[in-house]
Parts: C-alpha cells; sequence; structure tokens
C-alpha cells in the first residue's frame, strides 16, 4: 500500500474543514502515526498490515461518503486494528503542536498537560480520614 492510502484514511478519520482545523493526513501526520503504532500497541505495526489489506487500492480516489463505508465495514469486521489505527490518528493529531495551537485558540485553554503547574485545588480535609482511623486496622499483615 502506498503513502496516499494512509493519507487517505487519515483525512477520512479526521476531516478538516473550512474553520482552520487541517486534515490529518494533509496535515503531514502520516509518519508520525506510524511511529506512534508500536507505542501504543504491542502489535501495532501488524494491525496496521491487517487494516490495509481490508482497503482497496484505489481507496484515496474513492469519494468520502465510499470511504467512510469501507471504515464502517472494516470498524464492524475487525474491531482491533481499527482501534488500533485510530488511537494512533488521534494521538499524532491531538499531540501535533499546529494543531494544539489551534486547540487554544479556538477553545481559549491552554493545550498542556495538567502537570507540573496543573490546576489550584481545595486544601484536602484531613478530618474525613478519622472515621477511618477510629475504626483501626481491618487487614492481616503480609509476613
Amino acid at each position: 500500500m502506498s503513502s496516499d492510502v494512509v493519507i487517505a484514511v487519515l483525512d477520512c478519520l479526521v476531516p478538516g474543514d473550512t474553520d482552520g482545523w487541517p486534515a490529518a493526513g494533509q496535515h503531514g501526520l502520516a509518519p508520525k502515526m506510524l511511529e506512534l503504532l508500536e507505542t501504543l500497541s504491542v502489535d501495532g505495526h501488524q494491525q496496521l498490515a491487517i487494516f490495509l489489506s481490508q482497503l482497496p487500492e484505489n481507496f484515496p480516489a474513492l469519494s468520502t461518503e465510499e470511504q467512510i463505508e469501507i471504515l464502517k465495514t472494516i470498524e464492524l469486521s475487525n474491531p482491533d486494528s481499527f482501534e488500533t489505527i485510530l488511537k494512533a490518528c488521534y494521538s499524532a493529531y491531538y499531540t501535533d503542536p499546529e494543531i494544539r495551537r489551534i486547540l487554544e485558540l479556538k477553545t481559549g485553554y491552554e493545550a498542556r498537560p495538567p502537570q507540573p503547574l496543573g490546576y489550584d485545588m481545595l486544601p484536602f480535609d484531613e478530618s474525613l480520614l478519622e472515621p477511618v482511623r477510629a475504626r483501626g486496622q481491618i487487614w492481616r499483615k503480609v509476613p
């Protein structure tokens, strides 16, 4: 299968729009998605081979509706390979710096991990543990 097929699959899974969101394949995320397959799944490349074997060679030339129907069929007939590809696609897309920048612009929220900066939390109320402490030990110690 050619890289055009992978790009077409990515574009079908995460299509772009006219409001500033790029399609995953056209954004150039195929290499990153392929790289992520092994970190997200023990048999990621095997699942990719299964997935791609179910696609026709002319997949990129098909209409969007035809592509979607083919992907729906694969999702039903081989959910494991479909899920593996979908997770890798989403991970590649939503961890991409440009997509995170767009996400910040569109939502107003910082596109960053919650830690180490994190969000402010109320101090923990230690008195909530008093009933547990008052009950005493209810487990056996393992030698």
